[in-house]
């Protein structure tokens, strides 16, 4: 994601140079001078406004993970927002050379403030929502990885005799209750011990064992499905 901020980089480099070029060749008011205090108010003001967005636009692309980059594009795309209105009030200070330069101060720093209200609440919506996700992938942590525990070791198994019980366990849990919490702590550890001992039986094709830490696996699992509806 940190190599689409370089391209994203240059379109702002180009940006920033075009509102230059347009602030400093538009002709001033008729009459009057070009560098008023309403010019250089309305012109710092955006270019600070450029700053701010490349900032945000930082922060949305520094993610490696596509899932996160996506939430940070509402981050990006307000304070692009804000940055197209500074950019309107600014040329209007910038041209209309007369406008008294308090004028110009109020109306600028209220689309500032805008915007960063704006931003700060895009922040804590992303901030919200990432909480969430964290939660529930902690939460269904312990599952996902039975899952794929269980869907490697069948694929590994060759003997049909013990394929079988492989099934029944990778079904088990492929239909579980994902999510956890600390009341299903012990049974869950159970849980992984009586799966590893089921899986090293495999490994060294002792039958009887298999058979019974497979049993006590399903057992477990229907356990902790119960207490997944006791705890809801």
């Amino acid at each position: 994601m940190k190599k689409n901020f370089k391209f994203y980089v240059l379109g702002w480099v180009a940006l920033l140079g075009l509102f230059n070029l347009l602030a400093f060749i538009i002709p001033a008011w008729p009459t009057l001078e070009k560098f008023t205090p309403s010019f250089w108010i309305g012109w710092g003001f955006t270019i600070g406004a450029f700053l701010g967005q490349l900032i945000c636009a930082w922060y949305a692309f520094k993610e490696e993970s596509a899932k996160k980059t996506f939430y940070n594009i509402s981050l990006f795309s307000v304070s692009y927002a804000g940055l197209i209105t500074m950019f309107v009030v600014s040329m209007i200070c910038i041209i209309v050379t007369p406008l008294p330069y308090w004028i110009a101060a109020i109306a600028c720093s209220i689309v500032l403030i805008a915007n960063i209200v704006t931003v700060a609440k895009a922040k804590m919506a992303i901030d919200v929502v990432a909480s969430v996700d964290e939660k529930i992938e902690k939460a269904t942590a312990f599952i996902y990885d039975m899952r794929e525990e269980s869907e490697s070791l069948f694929a590994r198994v060759k003997s049909e005799g013990f394929k079988p019980l492989c099934k029944k366990v990778r079904d088990a849990f492929k239909f579980s209750d994902p999510m956890s919490n600390a009341g299903l702590a012990s049974v869950e550890v159970d849980i992984k011990n009586h799966f590893e001992a089921f899986s090293k039986a495999i490994s060294e094709g002792k039958a009887d064992v298999v058979t019974y830490e497979a049993d006590e696996v399903l057992a477990l699992i229907a356990e902790r499905n119960n207490k997944c509806k006791k705890l809801k």
